[in-house]
């Protein structure tokens, strides 16, 4: 039998720092980013909330919205590190904290969608962008995943807003 697929569904803003992704894989998956649009803080930070209350990550952006560290649980990164150099020239890469290789590939026919891999070749994710209506109000984009392990969701959605706001804004 084949692994099932879980959706998520990007709603809110339409900005990869500030967005609500909905969905269910073997529980309801809510996920907040929330990223204020005008601080007097020299810094910017993202926060990545579950169920509305529980602080599972953040990015704590560098003056003028350049990478800085993100904190994902208890563990602190460069913002870099989730977005290496990938194996491809489309691919920016990041390492699990289980030790994984894993790389998001933005596809060539559609530069704002983006497949995840891990090491080598072996797809587990798929974001595409997805204007509709649906059972969670309008929706901008859809994340398809084949794994079920809540520390590399965060991981890959941390990962793939970082892609997509380098992609937007030419970092």
């Amino acid at each position: 039998m084949a692994d099932p697929t879980y959706d998520l569904f990007f709603t809110g803003r339409d900005d990869p720092r500030s967005c609500v992704i909905i969905g269910e894989d073997t529980k309801p998956i809510y996920l907040c980013f929330d990223t204020p649009e005008r601080s007097i803080a020299p810094s910017i930070r993202t926060t990545v909330l579950s169920n509305n209350k529980d602080l599972v990550a953040s990015f704590d952006w560098s003056p003028g919205n350049h990478l800085g560290r993100v904190t994902i649980g208890k563990r602190q990164i460069p913002m870099s590190h989730l977005v290496r150099p990938g194996s491809r020239q489309n691919a920016r890469s990041f390492v699990s904290s289980d030790g994984r290789q894993l790389e998001w590939r933005k596809c060539l026919n559609d530069p704002t969608s983006y497949d995840l891999y891990v090491a080598p070749n072996f797809q587990i994710a798929a974001f595409r962008r997805y204007v509709s209506s649906t059972a969670v109000g309008p929706t901008h984009g859809l994340l398809q995943y084949k794994f079920n392990h809540d520390t590399l969701l965060v991981e890959a959605l941390l990962a793939l807003a970082l892609n997509r706001w380098i992609d937007l804004h030419g970092m």
